[in-house]
């Protein structure tokens, strides 16, 4: 699975669960990167730390919302947001997904990636989406296939490539 991701990356997992994707990212950034794995279920949380320790990746943070993460960035910026079958209007209303995406968005870098998983979204909520991205000046990058892990499966599907605008 290309991710995306580069060695010595800081990498947003939002909505990590069991880190179907953290640990794949840990792997990549290495040492000198991080991946910081963000769910609201602290067991879930508790048991991506254990099993991340069990295949000595150290480089995993566990958060358990966005105000941690900024308090641990601390005026750094991330890389890459991953945001992989959790922004569907399961979860999100419109207006609390516009305001989720403005607050991860504020902490990424010029240029940082935004990976999408579009699980569970139909073509009028990506469009939704894609136009929200781009009036938080994220723009489309790429549509590639990739093979996922959903539901304890893996299956071959879309993610969706944006970029932040910037110098």
């Amino acid at each position: 699975m290309d991710l995306g991701l580069h060695t010595g990356d800081r990498v947003l997992d939002f909505g990590c669960g069991d880190g179907v994707y953290s640990i794949p990212a840990a792997r990549v950034v290495g040492t000198k990167g991080a991946v910081y794995a963000l769910d609201r279920d602290r067991q879930r949380l508790k048991n991506l730390e254990q099993k991340a320790f069990g295949f000595g990746l150290r480089s995993i943070v566990t958060v358990h919302d966005l105000h941690e993460l900024e308090a641990i960035l601390h005026g750094l910026y991330l890389d890459a947001v991953l945001l992989y079958d959790v922004i569907h209007s399961y979860y999100f209303t419109f207006s609390e997904r516009e305001q989720l995406l403005r607050s991860i968005i504020s902490m990424v870098r010029s240029k940082g990636l935004i990976s999408i998983f579009p699980r569970h979204m139909d073509t009028e909520e990506i469009r939704n989406l894609t136009d929200t991205l781009n009036r938080l000046e994220c723009f489309f990058e790429k549509k590639h296939q990739s093979s996922l892990m959903h539901d304890g499966m893996y299956t071959f599907d879309d993610t969706l490539s944006f970029r932040k605008g910037g110098d």
